[in-house]
């Protein structure tokens, strides 16, 4: 027999309609997995599997990721995609939640647990504390119009750029697989 596959929950923040993946068993104490930047919800796949029997796993897509809708005006800063988690521990209605994040993940449940100590159990960060000490110090010795100089004509460039297209769906799968090694066929 096998085993149920998850469902698609939704929910909204700053009226987005955001995604989260929702492995069952609403009576185990609940357990959030937030993925990277580079990343969606269903990278938590294996790792939800394995957590199942003995919690209620949700897993988001943040905002622009998975099935989540993007941001108008492509607002993704730390404040957020805390909002964000915190629309979605409001939407589980239950006690203190356990949190696990990665990269991206790790450094929003880690803000989240600093701003609502009381609705965060547990927190574990994997790679979320962000740059090292040398990316900051390189960062701050740029100047503040220097700096927004760069995130202006970052952001402009994004907007100019086209969507990647591909022949098939073999052809965007195998360029999925380039990017992550972990990726089976």
């Amino acid at each position: 027999m096998s085993e149920p596959e998850p469902r698609s929950r939704y929910f909204v923040s700053q009226r987005l309609r955001l995604h989260a993946v929702d492995w069952g068993n609403d009576a185990a104490p609940p357990l959030l997995l937030v993925h990277g930047g580079r990343d969606h919800a269903r990278a938590f796949d294996h790792v939800a599997r394995a957590l199942r029997d003995e919690w209620h796993v949700v897993v988001p897509d943040l905002r622009g990721h998975g099935e989540s809708e993007w941001a108008v005006g492509g607002s993704y800063a730390m404040a957020e995609l805390v909002l964000d988690l915190e629309a979605l521990v409001d939407e589980l209605r239950s006690g203190p939640v356990v949190l696990v994040g990665h990269s991206l993940g790790g450094a929003v449940v880690l803000h989240y647990a600093g701003l609502r100590p009381e609705r965060a159990r547990k927190v574990v960060a994997i790679e979320g504390l962000g740059a090292s000490p040398s990316m900051r110090a390189e960062m701050l010795a740029r100047s503040f119009p220097q700096r927004l100089e760069g995130f202006v004509d970052a952001v402009r460039d994004l907007d100019a750029r086209e969507p990647r297209r591909y022949a098939s769906l073999d052809a965007a799968a195998a360029r999925m697989r380039e990017q992550n090694g972990f990726l089976s066929e």
